[in-house]
């Protein structure tokens, strides 16, 4: 079972938690999403938005911002010669800032700051110095980067963030074994198959998944050995969804108000809206703007145009007749209206779909660890 938490105060009990581990030893499974990174650390979950700020100005009076979304890291010395003495942002502590990257810009920065995301993410957690950490990553071309993340991630680093209860700036030590590095969604698939929530399938029978990211619909035909018979992937995730309410919130400017006059408005401050459930973009009663009929919208343009390709796919191929299961995971199957849809189309979503890939990539760890002891 895994330790969640949604607001500060559960947070915080997860990182008193984390301090009062008696094992070292995080038996780990982490999505390097491009628009929000999952993970599971030992038995503590994490879910940071995806994206990188460096810190070239050491003088920032609040570089050592930390919260359960975002945090300051500075790295010491290790394995990552390349990195020592730079300092970064990552997730809200990185939008924060005037200049930042946001890593489903670039499908490759999701390998090459995969290091980065995974120490952020121990600094948020506040895990112990001299923790020892057993990690499977998912990358979308394990083919073409899992050398690359390997070599980037593997070893003993030392670094530092600001402890989120003294607010002191501490160092730690951790060291990072890789036992895995699988195509995105294998880690979806051992957790359906060998899950909780694992799906009756025979070896013979097959499986059609349908996983909503932040930047593409991905389709992947599986059978009950676990085998993947095909793929396909569809471009415009929830991100263009976010872009589209953005832009139709542009047109929709205040011409009588300076405050809102020609405002170029933010996806990002889109997205909090509907993750808050406020369906409202901004923080106060100045700029404020409700946006759920624009919402609204915006979805049924950007569910047709993709479940019409998901459909030509799965029905060309052949495959539609012959799945046993349509599931779904991923973290735009939980968007208001989505898993309405989703269900009148016979959709199996799984529970927490958002976490379903670093769930399974964690099982992926403990089997292999399991057969190197035997």
């Amino acid at each position: 079972m895994t330790v969640e938490y949604s607001n500060s105060e559960n947070w915080l009990a997860t990182v008193s938690h984390c301090a009062s581990l008696r094992s070292k030893s995080l038996i780990s499974g982490k999505d390097l999403g491009a628009g929000y990174g999952k993970a599971i650390y030992d038995n503590m979950t994490v879910v940071v938005p995806a994206a990188y700020s460096l810190l070239r100005n050491r003088n920032i009076n609040h570089h050592e911002t930390i919260s359960s979304s975002g945090a300051w890291v500075c790295y010491v010395e290790g394995s990552r010669s390349d990195l020592k003495e730079k300092q970064y942002f990552w997730g809200t502590a990185a939008t924060a800032q005037a200049n930042y990257t946001l890593l489903h810009e670039n499908k490759a920065l999701k390998a090459e700051l995969a290091l980065e995301s995974i120490l952020a993410d121990l600094a948020i957690l506040n895990v112990p110095d001299g923790s020892k950490l057993w990690i499977s990553l998912s990358n979308h071309n394990p083919d073409r980067w899992g050398v690359e993340i390997k070599r980037k991630v593997q070893g003993v680093h030392t670094f530092q963030h600001k402890h989120p209860v003294s607010r002191e700036i501490v160092t730690k030590t951790i060291e990072i074994t890789i036992t895995g590095i699988y195509p995105e969604g294998f880690g979806s698939i051992a957790y359906c198959l060998f899950g909780s929530q694992s799906l009756h399938l025979d070896a013979s029978e097959i499986a059609i998944a349908l996983d909503i990211g932040s930047s593409t619909w991905l389709i992947t035909i599986f059978n009950g050995s676990g085998a993947v018979i095909d793929r396909h992937l569809l471009e415009g995730g929830c991100g263009e969804l976010h872009q589209m309410i953005a832009e139709m919130l542009d047109k929709r400017n205040d011409l009588d108000s300076f405050l809102s006059k020609d405002v170029k408005h933010s996806p990002n401050l889109v997205n909090q809206g509907i993750l808050a459930g406020t369906f409202t973009y901004g923080g106060n009663h100045l700029t404020g703007k409700p946006f759920k009929t624009e919402y609204e919208q915006c979805l049924q343009t950007w569910w047709d145009t993709r479940i019409e390709k998901f459909a030509n796919f799965v029905t060309n191929g052949g495959y539609l007749d012959k799945a046993q299961y349509l599931v779904c995971w991923g973290g735009g199957a939980s968007n208001s209206g989505v898993g309405d849809r989703l269900a009148s189309l016979g959709f199996v979503t799984l529970r927490e779909p958002q976490f379903i890939n670093a769930q399974g990539l964690k099982l992926l760890t403990e089997i292999t660890l399991e057969e190197i002891h035997e």
